[in-house]
């Protein structure tokens, strides 16, 4: 698959399983690995009936079962329980957060969650470098928009911003889903770069470079 940007290639990502979706089995992150035995964290074992596997991001955390806990808990009730928002929303709104973040681990990992998830819609990298070249409706991309100018520039977000999203059917429950939502990308980000948190799988997509493409 080939993203574009302005009608041009800014990076070729392969989408078939390969090389794309393999998980890397090396050291996950700067801090020492202790070894843990996953039955003895049962939110380990629920995170793996979910995905599959368990992301590097919460192996690492295992220190600390108590923040761990808390950590799952927090990712259930903003991001993966359906409320004003939809699941797609609220994904797209954490991947286009985290590209602006710079999280290569964020977005490699929810690439592959919408992929598992089988939303459907644009692939979720032009998503994550450009999601104003994509097909979706201009009431998402209204959405995005806001999230992104909340991600970068919070302290211009002013009740316009607010008042402009109400024009597009987003209620005061859409609203504040969508600023908790930005809220969690961007704390997840900071602690996948503070734990130096390995990506679970290969990707060829490197974010400096595509995003300074874009400009």
């Amino acid at each position: 698959m080939t993203v574009l940007h302005n009608g041009r290639s800014i990076v070729s990502i392969p989408i078939e399983p390969g090389p794309h979706s393999r998980r890397f089995e090396n050291t996950m992150s700067y801090i020492r690995e202790t070894p843990f035995d996953e039955n003895d964290f049962p939110t380990l074992k629920l995170i793996k009936e979910d995905y599959g596997f368990i992301p590097n991001f919460f192996k690492v955390q295992t220190a600390r079962p108590d923040l761990l806990d808390a950590e799952v808990q927090l990712v259930d009730a903003i991001l993966i329980k359906e409320g004003a928002l939809t699941r797609q929303q609220k994904e797209y709104i954490f991947l286009v957060c985290s590209a602006a973040n710079l999280s290569t681990y964020c977005v490699t990992a929810h690439c592959e969650i919408i992929r598992m998830l089988k939303i459907e819609g644009p692939e979720p990298e032009q998503i994550a470098l450009d999601h104003m070249s994509t097909d979706l409706p201009i009431v998402e991309k209204a959405l995005l928009n806001f999230a992104l100018k909340l991600n970068n520039h919070p302290l211009k977000i002013d009740r316009g911003d607010i008042d402009d999203l109400r024009t597009y059917g987003f209620d005061d429950q859409h609203i504040l889903e969508a600023v908790m939502c930005v809220g969690l990308a961007k704390f997840a980000n900071c602690v996948g770069f503070g734990l130096g948190t390995v990506p679970d799988f290969h990707s060829q997509l490197d974010l400096e470079k595509s995003k300074a493409a874009t400009i």
